[in-house]
């Protein structure tokens, strides 16, 4: 795998939804209701989606691709709302939420396996041994 492969398509990634995590907090901090921390947000992604199909000619655009794209982003402003309802009400610390929030790994790789049929690539006991560091390591963290 190329250096930059993993530079985009994993350490900028991790750094990024780590900053956005803090981020979160502090803007829970500063006093935003939920509902509408989510409307922010939601609109800083749909600029920025804008921008991009603006600049690319909105190409590719397909009818089961923006249903799949829409299922995502319930799914993803669902766990940004528990993430921000556990720091804002809960009280939960960024230290607790983002290794057990991260801990999306497994399950991505669990339906990866299903839903693409990865499982014919998988070693099988890589994953349960990565499964098992996931677990332990969002355990410790989270209890430190």
């Amino acid at each position: 795998m190329e250096f930059r492969t993993l530079l985009i398509g994993g350490v900028f990634p991790a750094l990024l939804l780590g900053m956005g995590t803090v981020i979160m907090k502090l803007s829970l901090r500063a006093g935003i209701s939920l509902p509408i921390y989510l409307v922010c947000v939601g609109f800083s992604i749909f600029c920025y989606g804008a921008f991009f199909a603006f600049q690319s000619g909105m190409k590719e655009v397909t009818l089961s691709g923006g249903f799949f794209a829409f299922l995502m982003g319930i799914t993803w402003s669902t766990a940004i709302y528990c993430m921000s309802y556990g720091i804002s009400v809960l009280k939960l610390p960024v230290s607790v939420i983002a290794p057990l929030t991260n801990s999306n790994a497994i399950i991505a790789v669990i339906l990866g396996a299903i839903v693409f049929s990865e499982w014919k690539d998988l070693n099988f006991v890589k994953v349960l041994i990565g499964t098992f560091l996931i677990v332990i390591g969002g355990v410790v963290v989270s209890r430190s």
